[in-house]
């Protein structure tokens, strides 16, 4: 039958996902059924056919006739082609159909204004890599398997200039005192610098005594920085209810049991650093470590580069580089 490419549309989406878990069990078969089953809750189907309608993601499907045989689950952020997960039913494999949904895939990318397309991809599954590399995909950082259960590359393809725009980007963070919200700051204004851009950092403490807020605004840039100041951030990471009132920024990650709508003007991608800390690191501690790592990667930056032994005492520096590490490849 004839292989056809399409949108994916909500009466398929059952049968999509299906396929999405069997290829999870595939590539995690030494995983426990906790890992797997963390894997698969990223896309349960109700929350698939919510995102539809969402013009940042790209939900495609192919079809041998009225089969499901092949999908792509696909995200757009910032510039940026966040390539999911890609499956092909092993009965239909070696038949160029994971080629076709990548080149409609970098194609859609490309359309929406994309200079980048990303992808984390698993070097023991030498045809995916293959085909990674095949469209241009080239190596950025290596994750070993100690610290997410199965070796992880972060893949990337450049698809148009960085937009000047693009350049210099505006940060906020923000929790309370006892998050660790300035070590993070600073890690990541080290992590900038020493990568050869240009840092402005301001650390805004609330006026509480004990439990106050606290919050980082950064600035990093190819060029001269000058105002250190700013009305509006380009992303947002939130690890606690504000009181303060709405977080201005264009792009927000919000702790999941710090998420408010009544004061958070935009709806946020919520991430459960909190239940990661303590399933992963049994300790509330990691929570920033964690989600620096989600920050490091949003933003590009190659962790194969960084210097951990230099941003960390010696006391914490396992714990915390494999706390950042996780955070950087979690995928959710």
């Amino acid at each position: 039958m004839k292989y056809e490419i399409k949108t994916l549309e909500e009466f398929e989406v059952e049968d999509t996902v299906e396929l999405f878990k069997a290829i999870v069990d595939e590539l995690h078969t030494d995983s426990s059924d906790m890992e797997r089953s963390h894997y698969k809750a990223t896309h349960p189907v109700e929350k698939v056919k919510e995102q539809l309608n969402d013009k940042d993601y790209i939900y495609l499907v192919g079809k041998s006739g009225e089969e499901v045989v092949s999908f792509m689950f696909a995200l757009v952020s910032d510039g940026i082609g966040n390539i999911q997960w890609l499956g092909v039913k092993s009965e239909y494999r070696k038949k160029g159909y994971a080629k076709r949904l990548m080149d409609k895939t970098i194609k859609q990318f490309i359309k929406m204004s994309c200079h980048v397309a990303r992808v984390f991809a698993y070097p023991k599954e030498k045809g995916a890599y293959k085909l990674l590399k095949e469209f241009g995909f080239e190596e950025k950082s290596y994750i070993d398997e100690q610290f997410f259960g199965i070796n992880i590359v972060l893949m990337e393809k450049t698809l148009a200039p960085v937009p000047s725009k693009k350049i210099a980007k505006k940060i906020v963070l923000a929790g309370e005192a006892g998050q660790g919200i300035k070590l993070m700051a600073h890690t990541l204004g080290n992590i900038l610098a020493k990568i050869g851009k240009e840092v402005s950092l301001n650390i805004i403490y609330g006026t509480a005594v004990r439990g106050g807020e606290i919050t980082a605004e950064l600035i990093y840039s190819d060029e001269k920085i000058e105002t250190p100041f700013f009305n509006k951030a380009d992303l947002g990471v939130c690890l606690s209810k504000s009181k303060k009132g709405q977080i201005n920024a264009k792009e927000l990650i919000v702790e999941e049991t710090a998420y408010d709508s009544d004061l958070l003007y935009l709806m946020p991608e919520t991430m459960p650093f909190a239940k990661i800390a303590m399933d992963e690191f049994h300790s509330p501690v990691f929570v920033n470590m964690i989600a620096l790592g989600k920050l490091l990667n949003i933003i590009g930056i190659k962790i194969e580069k960084v210097d951990f032994g230099s941003e960390f005492r010696s006391k914490f520096l396992d714990e915390n580089t494999r706390a950042v590490k996780f955070g950087y490849t979690y995928r959710d």
